[in-house]
């Protein structure tokens, strides 16, 4: 009994200072109700405005990406991007080699500064940069850079930012495939047309027209058949006073270049002798020794006119033969493969012709044309096949831009698949390009390119090649420097 009377007697204690507790402290259970309503309130808050925000989303920017099916179709969908997040420009990149270059942006009227190209100590997500955020999203092969004001809420764009990087990833690698196999497709009637002259006398022609345009500086150029009567004018400007008359031998083919001073002397006679093979050329094209050697002149003219168009590439194929016959000797190639060696070097760019010249001294490149450019290994091989015969030259020319590593263009071979002479040119090319000057950047000293050129065994080309390239680096830097000294 005595136990639950003192069992009772606490209850009624407890009870008492609960009942005390009530009466005296009763507004400290009304703060934490309303604490409790507030907290349920903001809850339900805060899962209306994100059920809002996610569908806000979804309907602006997820379903138009769903509807992308083209790259080009991302430089409208960059725009609603711009809008949604208040941003003022973005842009993106994709992979090539190891360098993310500049594809697609948004506004190019916004002064925000966007890089050509970005490195890997570049790809930081947040960063500022001036007056601006820079938010940098990448994967293996693209990448995404938005600039805006203010921060960016990660905590909820975060994932579609990521989303956006990585289905640009996937339609652009599937354009890429699709335009190179197309390309492959193509090429043995590119070949025909390119080479089959007796049949395809206007792609000649218009290749013709387009090297004396570049060596001339002509307004208009009046191409004309004797026998057919029927002419053909390219007009690059207005109408000038001067005009020369030149007759392409062994054709019945007269062009008139108008120009806005006289033609010199030595212009005449260049543009002369160069028609001469020209004709020739359209003749007969066999494996003839005179006609190689033909040919091999008409190419030396057309390389000639393509870097004197630029302040940038002048003696550029000049300094990558010097350098990939440097290579070769290090690598005790015999003779007949130096040879080749030598006229792949110099002719690795012929393909950049048409429109891809003009694009080259540009600071800022769409992907469109980055595209284009990325196919003159193709057709440069194409234009050397007449001579493959007798140089084997084609496929240094084809591969020049691939690397060891598979992350080179346009085809991604890799290993043992990357030809030795290929790979020469490309070390060849590599060192020449990062010690001149470009419109997008200055030039790496010696000391910095032979640092960056060490780092590259077996991922640029095969470790030997580099190797070979070391032993007589100070040899090379001479070469270059008489041939820099020659030409001022």
């Amino acid at each position: 009994m005595g136990i639950i009377k003192n069992e009772l007697l606490l209850k009624d204690y407890i009870n008492d200072i609960i009942f005390y507790i009530a009466i005296n402290f009763w507004y400290i259970f009304l703060i934490a109700a309303i604490i409790f309503l507030l907290l349920t309130i903001k809850l339900l808050k805060d899962y209306i405005n994100l059920k809002f925000r996610l569908k806000e989303i979804n309907k602006n920017l997820l379903e138009p990406l769903a509807q992308i099916r083209e790259s080009d179709e991302f430089e409208s969908y960059l725009s609603i991007l711009d809008r949604f997040l208040h941003l003022e420009a973005s842009a993106l990149y994709s992979k090539r080699g190891e360098v993310y270059f500049l594809d697609i942006r948004s506004r190019h009227d916004a002064d925000v500064g966007l890089e050509q190209r970005l490195y890997k100590k570049d790809l930081v997500e947040h960063k500022k940069v001036g007056k601006y955020e820079r938010y940098i999203f990448h994967s293996d092969e693209a990448a995404l850079v938005c600039y805006a004001k203010e921060e960016i809420d990660l905590e909820y764009y975060r994932g579609i930012l990521e989303t956006i990087v990585a289905y640009y990833e996937k339609v652009a690698t599937k354009a890429h495939r699709s335009a190179l196999e197309a390309a492959e497709e193509r090429s043995k009637d590119i070949m025909q047309r390119l080479f089959n002259i007796r049949s395809t006398t206007e792609t000649f022609l218009k290749f013709v027209v387009s090297l004396l345009r570049k060596k001339t500086d002509a307004r208009i150029i009046v191409l004309s058949n004797k026998l057919t009567k029927k002419q053909k004018v390219f007009r690059y400007g207005d109408e000038t006073p001067h005009k020369k008359r030149f007759y392409i031998r062994n054709t019945p083919y007269i062009l008139d270049i108008f120009t806005k001073t006289p033609l010199d002397s030595a212009t005449i006679d260049e543009i002369g002798k160069f028609l001469d093979l020209a004709g020739s050329y359209y003749e007969n094209l066999d494996t003839d020794s005179k006609m190689v050697r033909n040919y091999i002149e008409f190419l030396r003219f057309s390389v000639r006119a393509l870097e004197v168009q630029s302040p940038f590439f002048i003696n550029h194929s000049k300094k990558v033969r010097t350098v990939s016959i440097e290579i070769a000797k290090n690598l005790f190639l015999d003779e007949k493969s130096i040879a080749a060696l030598a006229l792949g070097a110099e002719f690795h760019d012929v393909g950049m012709i048409g429109k891809i010249e003009n694009i080259l001294d540009k600071k800022h490149v769409k992907g469109s044309e980055l595209d284009i450019i990325k196919y003159h290994p193709v057709i440069g091989a194409l234009l050397v096949e007449p001579i493959d015969g007798t140089y084997a030259i084609s496929d240094i020319i084809r591969y020049h831009h691939e690397r060891y590593d598979g992350k080179g263009y346009p085809y991604g071979i890799s290993g043992k698949a990357f030809p030795l002479g290929a790979q020469i040119v490309a070390l060849a090319e590599f060192y020449v390009g990062i010690t001149s000057l470009r419109a997008y950047r200055k030039p790496l000293s010696h000391e910095e390119a032979i640092q960056k050129i060490a780092e590259q065994k077996n991922a640029l080309v095969h470790e030997r090649v580099i190797e070979a390239f070391l032993e007589n680096h100070s040899g090379i830097k001479s070469k270059l420097e008489l041939i820099d000294a020659k030409q001022s």
